[in-house]
């Protein structure tokens, strides 16, 4: 499968040119094996019990199971990515001038971040390094391999995902080692989170990649494809991660992984794994971005907008975006999540599994879109359930509504 045959975001990934469920999985593994799981782990197990933890992390992960399978089938039915299939649904120009720049400045942030802890790790080898230079440095040869295109970057994964793995699985056993089994099990936070604050952290850290999952879940063949992916991809692998940083955070006063690493004593191999995460995570960010763009710029190479995509990654990280990670978790959750709700309504419900493009803006689709956005951020100021799964609910509701009585006026 050559990349240049989908070159444009636009074209549809044909059935000959399907891969089945392994290099999309390794691609959803290499974005979803990612310091940022670590940091929930830590920042959970801040204000939680181990017992907590473990509960909070499977409701959370499952929950985001769920979202997957709904928008990640949507992108194998139709082999279309995120931004095509948000035309669909917002409108031709809705679709490209604001949902797709929305999803693409979503991707830059999470490759500032990225790209900004690749830069800790860096300077945990390398204490004299500058980490402003260290970041832009990581963040240009971060970018590279998204320029290659999807098969790349499946190969890159499949050498990227393993090391990280094998480091939390010698972490615990480390971990263990010191305080035990069942001082694990009765360890108490010096202060304390609910388990709704928890799952909006749980559900904010991942909601993004699941709401953008149709970019790589495009060239699956079938909906098992798609349950293989989401359980292993997302829902066992974030909830190891979180697990074990939060063991590993047990006796951290910060959720920063790379402290955490090294007051548990870990030499610089493991700030070398961890930068290798976060490269492999930031791959798929810039491959995202890139995608989101070439919506919008049609005309333009998808390999010049990736790196268009990644150098303003680089940008955000060189600002110091990643000692701001969880207020800028909570604005990527409050604004991205409304869109599948809207999206799901008009796919499955309305258009009963068909796409049906819409000329210009829908504008009901925004106004859903809108509404769901500031549904999210008055619960999560308000501490009312879980914010992006309110704004899926209420963008969804409310569109199906708005769009019935538009329908019925049209009949009348």
């Amino acid at each position: 499968m050559k990349e240049n045959n989908i070159g444009y975001s636009i074209k549809r990934v044909e059935d000959h040119e399907r891969v089945g469920w392994k290099a999309p999985l390794f691609n959803i593994l290499g974005s979803n094996v990612a310091i940022s799981e670590l940091m929930v782990g830590g920042a959970l197990v801040a204000g939680m019990t181990f017992k907590q933890l473990l509960a909070t992390s499977i409701i959370g992960n499952l929950m985001l199971v769920f979202i997957l399978i709904l928008q990640g089938n949507i992108g194998m039915r139709e082999g279309l990515d995120t931004y095509s299939l948000a035309e669909s649904t917002f409108g031709l120009k809705g679709g490209k001038w604001i949902i797709s720049l929305i999803l693409a400045i979503t991707s830059f942030g999470w490759f500032g971040v990225q790209a900004g802890v690749a830069g800790l790790s860096l300077l945990r080898i390398f204490p004299n390094l500058n980490l402003t230079i260290s970041v832009i440095v990581l963040g240009l040869l971060m970018m590279c391999f998204a320029v290659l295109g999807f098969s790349a970057m499946a190969k890159f994964n499949y050498l990227a995902v393993p090391p990280l793995i094998i480091m939390m699985i010698w972490g615990m056993f480390k971990a263990l080692s010191i305080n035990g089994f069942e001082s694990i099990l009765s360890y108490t936070p010096a202060s304390q989170m609910t388990i709704v604050e928890g799952l909006n952290i749980v559900i904010g850290v991942v909601i993004v990649g699941t709401i953008i999952s149709p970019d790589q879940l495009r060239y699956t063949r079938s909906l098992k494809d798609i349950v293989i992916i989401s359980i292993i991809g997302f829902a066992l692998i974030s909830l190891f991660q979180q697990v074990s940083a939060g063991v590993l955070a047990m006796d951290s006063p910060s959720w920063d992984i790379t402290e955490v690493l090294e007051n548990l004593g870990f030499n610089w191999v493991a700030f070398l794994i961890l930068l290798l995460a976060a490269w492999s995570t930031n791959v798929s960010n810039a491959y995202s971005g890139g995608l989101a763009l070439n919506t919008v710029f049609p005309t333009m190479k998808r390999e010049t907008l990736t790196i268009i995509a990644g150098l303003i990654g680089t940008a955000i990280a060189a600002s110091g975006i990643i000692f701001k990670f969880q207020e800028f978790l909570g604005l990527l959750s409050m604004t991205i999540s409304g869109i599948a709700g809207v999206m799901w309504v008009d796919y499955y419900i309305l258009n009963k599994k068909s796409l049906k493009f819409k000329e210009g803006t829908n504008v009901v689709a925004i106004l859903s879109w809108i509404v769901a956005f500031v549904v999210s951020f008055l619960t999560d100021r308000y501490g009312i359930f879980i914010p992006p799964i309110n704004a899926i609910i209420v963008g969804g509701l409310l569109y199906y509504l708005l769009m019935s009585i538009k329908e019925r006026r049209k009949n009348d």
